[in-house]
């Protein structure tokens, strides 16, 4: 079994057309319990078909425990599903809120891919001790670039307050970029790194730091 396959099944039965990285919209608990309630479909074994959490090292010890005791009781909630009949109602709602931990835990509104997913999560573990408040949030992608070449796409969202004034944005999204580029070179060594900066608040496209 193998993480990819488990993500890609997950993602697969979820499936929210929304945006991707790093458009989408945050995955809060009513916007993920908003897609399942569309249908059923999700409530089957094979949605989360691969799991192994062996596959998962880069998570904390918790998250990894939170994740498998989330597959582990929704298989007991799917396993109840006879002769591909519809789940009665009672099953579907019980199944609800683990299932949805489960895509939390996958954030695929932070990771477009299976790749990213590791390679975020390692890259935030390392920044956890000294990251600035003023750095609300990240998100990741991967894949081939411009030149076919492997890369890694981190877009970094920062506070209103450093958003305020614009000669400060750039000064402290720089700081930002000189500060992460050596990690992400580290963790993700076969990747070129790419930045990119967002005010938090904004609707703004993002900035490339010069």
């Amino acid at each position: 079994m193998s993480l990819s396959e488990f993500w890609i099944n997950v993602r697969r039965a979820f499936h929210d057309p929304g945006p991707g990285v790093p458009e989408a919209r945050r995955l809060d608990d009513p916007a993920i319990e908003a897609v399942l309630r569309r249908s059923s479909d999700w409530l089957t074994v094979d949605t989360v078909d691969g799991f192994d959490e062996a596959d998962f090292p880069f998570l904390p010890e918790a998250g990894r425990r939170r994740l498998k005791e989330s597959v582990e009781a929704f298989l007991g909630f799917a396993a109840t599903r006879k002769f591909r009949r519809p789940p009665t109602p009672e099953t579907v709602e019980a199944a609800v809120p683990v299932f949805r931990e489960i895509v939390r835990l996958l954030e695929f509104d932070r990771y477009d891919s299976p790749e990213a997913l590791r390679i975020g999560k390692r890259i935030e573990e390392a920044i956890r001790d000294d990251r600035p408040t003023e750095l609300v949030d990240l998100r990741f992608s991967a894949g081939p670039d411009h030149m076919g070449a492997p890369a890694v796409w981190i877009w970094a969202y920062l506070s209103a307050e450093v958003s305020e004034d614009d000669r400060k944005f750039l000064e402290f999204a720089r700081d930002i970029e000189d500060w992460l580029d050596p990690i992400a070179r580290r963790i993700a060594r076969d990747r070129w790194p790419y930045f990119y900066f967002r005010s938090i608040v904004e609707e703004d496209g993002p900035v490339e730091v010069p």
